[in-house]
């Protein structure tokens, strides 16, 4: 890796930050190079427009979210699996602010008609080859239930999840029943329902 390869990789992680501590609209390209103690013109050495750098950031997180959900190929294909939909569970306690982005993230590219890059959808393609790795030992194991169509099953849970992580991120206290449960527990209740459904009893 490069000495530019390390510096843009250093404005990305202090950005990353930024976005994470504030919405996305409030970032501003001056306030990312304060953080990263350089001037304007040098950042633009890295990123040519404030919407590379958001898309480079959005990059980034799936990257490190890949990481998180790293397949553990000990166990049955039931805990596999579990351990695949508890990492949503888990990132929304620990990272709550990721899922605050990718839904920022999402309007943004709607508003702005931003080109995703290949390598994101890339990314999510991970997400799928790590669960139907471990839905496939289920099977063999007889631990998981077959599914009738093995796409839509992955494809509605998994956006469903997504779904409510961010809008329980992103959603603050706007009505009295908001404040009826505690938000993580919805996003476990989620997963106990998708779970439920895949066990083979």
């Amino acid at each position: 890796m490069g000495i530019k390869d390390i510096r843009r990789n250093y404005i990305l992680e202090r950005a990353i930050k930024l976005f994470c501590t504030k919405p996305m609209a409030e970032v501003k390209i001056k306030d990312v190079a304060e953080a990263c103690n350089i001037g304007e013109a040098t950042f633009y050495r890295y990123f040519y427009k404030r919407s590379s750098l958001i898309v480079a950031c959005a990059l980034k997180l799936s990257e490190m979210m890949c990481e998180l959900f790293a397949d553990d190929p000990e166990g049955r294909g039931f805990d596999r699996l579990s351990r695949f939909y508890y990492r949503f569970y888990e990132v929304f306690g620990d990272h709550k602010d990721y899922y605050r982005f990718l839904s920022e993230f999402d309007a943004y590219c709607l508003s702005e008609e931003i080109d995703i890059p290949e390598a994101y959808s890339d990314n999510l393609d991970v997400f799928k080859e790590r669960f139907v790795a471990a839905y496939k030992a289920g099977i063999e194991d007889g631990s998981v239930k077959k599914v009738w169509d093995l796409d839509l099953f992955y494809y509605s849970t998994t956006h469903a999840m997504l779904s409510v992580c961010k809008k329980l991120a992103t959603e603050s206290h706007i009505v009295r029943q908001d404040d009826f449960t505690d938000k993580r527990q919805e996003v476990r209740l989620m997963i106990d329902i998708i779970l439920n459904s895949l066990k083979n009893d």
